[in-house]
């Protein structure tokens, strides 16, 4: 038994004696060759068009110390690490540990692998792992894309970085910056996290986190994103964004926001999804479901809402309801006409109403199939209502301000004239049927047209001011 342990023992011993000897740094060329004894027992001092190889990489430099027993290079001045065809380390100073398979390359360092070229000042490479590590800054190119970053870790195996610190990536098409960001050269494909920015021609964006093909233009996003459409001036916040198509098209959700630019005004709109395309002429937005949207004069909800920036028209669907000051306004369909981003008018189709409240329990209203409502500098200044058109209004009494009588009529076509963000006159067509009832007759009187109802906008409200102190939130940071 001691003597089979004693032969396993001297087996291992020469299998490791033959294996290191096997991985030796070879001396494959030096113009002089020197070695003091008195100054270190184990360097030899090599000077002039020095060459070595070791397993099937090579070095050339100007000068350098062997250390035979360490199996180590200390190299320096114009130095070049080469292996096989495609990578090559360059720089003036180099500690390479044979046993070890690490290059430690310092000043003026150029790393190149394929057809990525790396800058940086240091650069420490492990060849048995095919890991190139930096901690200072490095700038990186590798075809039309350039790359930069304070440290970070190059997979050779997979072309993939890590990169760490103020990165910076710019492709033909968008640049990406974040603190740090996972990079795959060949599919320019990024996944970050930490304060993200993507830039292109038409959109800046922030984001938290996501990640970002950058060759087909895809992305998906999240956390505190903020994305403005730099043509539009449109700004829009979520919680998460899908793109694709070039940035073309996108789909947000969860905590929404947009702000679309009016004259001396903004839109400000809610809603639970928005989805936007961008083509050559025009933009298409959609927002669903639960829309809630307001301006300085104008608050409104409906189930879904689309916005097309050539024709500079809004459309509300499933019985929207808006209300402009004093005035609520309903129908089965809204359409609102902007010009030069000013809103010029309003159409209401089907089922068209107007309420107002005039105390807890009183309320003007007219009806009719359709209405179109008209603006000047944004406010309302007359409706003009078609087809089947009904109002009750109430008269007050001057003296207590309290209803004293019911005017209803009944008129195909009205006008309304508004002033001072009250109507101030309806003018009837076509033979109208009008009766004036006291408040105080003992029968009882009709006081709600058909399709009457009073909606509270609190709700509204509530969601847009939600919407709107995030977005200040976030702008503030």
């Amino acid at each position: 038994m001691n003597r089979l342990f004693t032969y396993t023992i001297c087996f291992f011993a020469l299998s490791s004696s033959v294996l290191k000897s096997q991985t030796q740094i070879e001396i494959l060329n030096a113009d002089e060759i020197s070695f003091n004894k008195k100054i270190n027992t184990d360097r030899q001092v090599l000077v002039g068009d020095v060459k070595t190889k070791h397993e099937n990489r090579f070095l050339t430099c100007d000068s350098a110390y062997y250390y035979a027993e360490q199996n180590k290079i200390e190299a320096f001045s114009n130095i070049h690490i080469w292996e096989g065809d495609n990578l090559h380390l360059y720089g003036e100073y180099l500690i390479y540990n044979g046993d070890l398979q690490i290059a430690e390359i310092q000043t003026n360092v150029r790393f190149e692998h394929n057809e990525m070229h790396l800058n940086s000042e240091q650069l420490e490479y492990h060849f048995d792992s095919q890991k190139g590590i930096y901690t200072k800054k490095a700038r990186i190119t590798e075809k039309e894309k350039s790359l930069e970053s304070n440290t970070g870790i190059y997979h050779a195996d997979t072309e993939k970085f890590d990169f760490y610190g103020d990165v910076w990536i710019e492709n033909v098409e968008n640049v990406l910056r974040a603190d740090t960001v996972y990079y795959w050269l060949k599919n320019e494909y990024a996944a970050f996290s930490s304060g993200g920015i993507i830039e292109n021609k038409d959109l800046h964006v922030k984001a938290n986190q996501g990640w970002l093909d950058q060759k087909k233009g895809d992305a998906f996003l999240y956390g505190d994103l903020k994305i403005t459409d730099i043509e539009n001036a449109h700004v829009l916040y979520a919680d998460t964004t899908s793109l694709s198509d070039q940035m073309n098209i996108s789909l947000s959700y969860g905590n929404i926001l947009l702000n679309l630019p009016l004259n001396n005004d903004t839109l400000y709109l809610t809603a639970d999804s928005i989805k936007q395309e961008k083509y050559e002429t025009h933009h298409i937005l959609q927002a669903f479901p639960q829309v809630n949207f307001k301006t300085s004069d104008m608050l409104g909800a409906c189930d879904s809402m689309s916005f097309n920036t050539q024709e500079e028209r809004i459309f509300m669907h499933k019985k929207p309801v808006m209300w402009l000051n004093d005035f609520q306004l309903t129908a089965d369909t809204l359409n609102m006409q902007l010009r030069d981003n000013i809103l010029q008018w309003a159409t209401f189709n089907k089922n068209a109403f107007i309420a107002s409240k005039v105390d807890s329990a009183a309320f003007n209203q007219i009806s009719g199939e359709h209405m179109k409502a008209y603006f000047t500098k944004n406010e309302i200044t007359n409706i003009e209502v078609e087809g089947n058109g009904e109002s009750i209004y109430y008269m007050m009494d001057e003296d207590n301000k309290t209803p004293e009588g019911i005017n209803e009529i009944i008129c195909s076509n009205m006008n309304i004239l508004v002033s001072d963000r009250k109507i101030d006159q309806i003018n009837f067509y076509e033979k109208p049927d009008a009766v004036l009832r006291p408040i105080d007759k003992s029968e009882p009187l009709r006081t709600v047209l058909k399709g009457f109802k009073w909606v509270q906008s609190t709700e509204c409200k509530t969601k847009i001011e939600t919407g709107i102190e995030k977005m200040t939130h976030l702008n503030s940071k």
